[in-house]
């Protein structure tokens, strides 16, 4: 009892000592709240429409300048979305009778955690960072080119119009070695990926223009599988905003000899409702020309940052 009293004595008193440094330091408090009404073509209720969650997620990041002229910062992130009714588990006590049900929402997940140091040379982070193969991956993520990288570390840096990150990830975490690099001249865009991620080989490469609201990208990406052929995938996405609203238009489609060959179509229009509200609506048809198959979703959202 007398270690207790002791340890919990030590860890107030530095707490005291470090909180005139915690309120020195540039701290910012987020977060995003999104609800959904969506459904699909399914048949019978699978496809019926339903009230969901997209993101919800709460997080805090911190900076603060270092007495040699640098700026270390900070990142975690929960993501919440499991609690809400998509992520709730209903226990059954009595099989006989619903009143003594029980839902349960699954704990949430941590996210965007991560530390660095940057200056003039450049940002040096760890924990979960940038993926530089999608650096050339500039139209959309419906085929993603590859995962997140976890437990890695990267180095990223400005020079004049280009940009450049190169990152790894031990074997025991992600196991990823990546370089990527963009160059933007005026309205222009071209983005260059490549990573060696479990011994595979991933790379991607991309091109985008914007001007005068308008914007058009497209990119290329190739995934090398550890069975049968690379799978290749390319996408274009035409999108306009003005005045707070907004439209896009994407087609992607991915092929990896005679196994896969999908294709997606999706647009997503958007109002920006101010004060970090806005609202959106998607929808997506994605057919798969193996199986011949399709299906079709929709979703309408509503969503507040702050």
């Amino acid at each position: 009892m007398k270690f207790t009293k002791t340890a919990i004595a030590i860890a107030v008193a530095g707490f005291a000592t470090a909180a005139p440094m915690i309120v020195s330091a540039d701290t910012t408090l987020s977060g995003a709240v999104q609800l959904q009404i969506r459904g699909t073509d399914a048949e019978g209720d699978a496809g019926d429409a339903r009230i969901g969650t997209g993101d919800v997620l709460v997080g805090v990041s911190t900076s603060h300048e270092l007495n040699n002229g640098l700026t270390g910062y900070g990142s975690l992130r929960i993501d919440l979305d499991r609690l809400s009714n998509d992520g709730a588990t209903v226990v059954t006590n009595d099989p006989a009778t619903e009143d003594d049900d029980q839902r349960l929402g699954s704990a949430g997940t941590a996210d965007s955690v991560f530390v660095g140091i940057k200056g003039g040379f450049g940002d040096i982070r760890i924990g979960e960072v940038p993926n530089a193969v999608e650096y050339g991956q500039l139209s959309n993520d419906i085929f993603d080119v590859a995962g997140e990288v976890n437990g890695g570390i990267s180095y990223s840096g400005s020079f004049g119009p280009a940009s450049i990150i190169a990152q790894f990830s031990p074997e025991q975490n992600s196991d990823v070695v990546g370089v990527g690099a963009k160059f933007n001249i005026g309205g222009f865009a071209i983005g260059l990926g490549a990573e060696d991620r479990a011994d595979l080989a991933n790379a991607a490469a991309g091109v985008s223009f914007a001007y005068s609201g308008a914007a058009v990208s497209a990119h290329f990406h190739t995934r090398e599988q550890a069975a049968g052929d690379d799978l290749e995938s390319f996408a274009v996405k035409v999108g306009f905003g003005i005045a707070g609203a907004s439209a896009a238009v994407t087609y992607t489609v991915e092929e990896a000899g005679t196994t896969i060959d999908n294709d997606a179509v999706r647009l997503d229009i958007g109002y920006d409702l101010g004060g970090g509200m806005d609202i959106s609506t998607r929808i997506q048809a994605n057919n798969n020309n193996v199986a011949n198959t399709d299906d079709s979703a929709w979703r309408i959202q509503l969503s507040k940052t702050f």
